[in-house]
């Protein structure tokens, strides 16, 4: 009985327009926290993923230099492909430049690499042809360059450009002038399209001031950086230079997480005072029908049966709310990173610009058991906000309410 008649009150489309009214303002404003929370924890979601699949797939895990140009680096990368962890080892080579084009002058780092070994511990080649760098023609050096600096030399492939690197103590000149051209352009999305230059390594090492080679360690898992970096160092002895991503990522990653948790909880906020809408509308729906809860009293229905029916109407009402928000929330976070790309594209504008943010693209990964969660606690929200309208309608009196009527 109390089932039917809860769901009745749940469906009743002639109830007073004011409480229609206020139960539907109510139950939007659940829809639209439930799909907000899920939205922004998608986009959180999405450069956490982007974090570790992306950016720490094209920084160095771990990289290992020796403070002389002398050191064998072949015996150091034996040890280190021994070392428990690590996935791969590749040489490299690399110090600050600027790239110099017509008027215009950028800093640049440059990074040489083998092109040979490196797609083994890097995901550069997803992005660019790295044999390009091996086609030298004999009057100009192959480069590849970021998005960001060819933007801001105004350069594309096959445009020359110079490289402007310090000079040795021995030399009359202070800086040294080295031809290139542009073999191709790295559009990762990252922030190193603002300033890295890929180089064949040992053509960088005979421009390069300090032409010491390096390695770059790709590890099975990047979270372990820090301790392989540490044995690595017990191994090598301080002849070497070490360092992870964590030195220079690891803030960034940290404030991810923590902006993550931090948006969860002030959307529940939202989510909450939604809820408290639905409290007060649940309220002033006990007040309307203290006469029907009267009758059902004197009729034998118990304080038991009346706080079932209001808890049934409140989760029905929740229910909807939470389902809606949720698919919504699904549906948005599915298509939000196409919506701002194509506003980006309408209006000219870059919203996460590289020189800023590590990405340059609005990310999304929607997450199934983020989903639940969002679901599922906003609902338990609901049910609990019930408790106390269905206890005011269990508490009516049915002498008192029917002596008036």
């Amino acid at each position: 009985m109390w089932r039917f008649i809860g769901l009745r009150y749940s469906l009743d489309r002639k109830a007073d327009h004011l409480l229609a009214f206020l139960s539907r303002l109510s139950t939007a404003g659940l829809v639209l926290g439930v799909a907000l929370l899920v939205i922004v924890l998608s986009v959180m979601n999405g450069f956490d993923r982007e974090m570790r699949e992306r950016i720490l797939s094209l920084v160095p895990h771990v990289t290992v230099k020796p403070w002389s140009a002398e050191e064998d680096w072949g015996a150091m990368a034996e040890i280190a492909r021994n070392q428990p962890g690590v996935a791969a080892v590749a040489p490299f080579i690399e110090f600050p430049a600027m790239l110099s084009r017509g008027r215009s002058m950028e800093p640049a780092l440059v990074y040489g690499v083998d092109a040979a070994v490196e797609s083994r511990v890097s995901g550069l080649a997803r992005f660019v042809d790295l044999q390009t760098l091996t086609n030298a023609d004999g009057t100009a050096t192959p480069v590849i360059i970021g998005a960001g600096l060819a933007k801001q030399l105004k350069v594309s492939r096959g445009d020359n450009l110079n490289l402007v690197t310090p000079a040795s103590a021995q030399k009359a000149q202070n800086v040294n002038f080295q031809r290139l051209f542009v073999a191709d352009i790295l559009e990762s999305g990252t922030e190193i399209d603002q300033r890295l230059v890929l180089m064949d390594l040992y053509a960088a090492r005979a421009v390069g001031l300090d032409s010491t080679i390096g390695l770059r360690l790709s590890l099975v898992d990047v979270f372990s950086a820090r301790q392989t970096a540490w044995e690595l160092r017990n191994q090598l002895g301080f002849h070497y230079q070490y360092s992870d991503w964590t030195s220079q990522l690891g803030n960034l990653y940290h404030a991810i997480q923590m902006s993550r948790n931090l948006v969860v909880v002030m959307l529940l906020a939202v989510v909450a005072v939604a809820v408290f809408n639905i409290v007060s509308t649940l309220v002033m729906v006990v007040h309307e029908k203290e006469s029907d809860i009267a009758i059902l009293r004197s009729q034998g229905a118990t304080p038991g049966h009346i706080i079932k029916i209001f808890l049934l109407y409140g989760a029905v009402i929740g229910l909807v709310g939470v389902l809606a928000g949720g698919i919504l929330g699904a549906l948005g976070a599915s298509v939000i990173t196409d919506v701002v790309a194509l506003i980006e594209r309408l209006t000219g504008t870059q919203f996460l610009q590289g020189d800023v943010y590590p990405i340059t693209y609005l990310p999304s990964d929607l997450r199934l058991s983020d989903w639940l969660m969002v679901c599922g606690v906003s609902y338990l929200i609901c049910l609990l906000a019930t408790l106390y309208p269905a206890w005011r309608a269990a508490k009516v009196q049915p002498a008192a309410v029917l002596s008036y009527r």
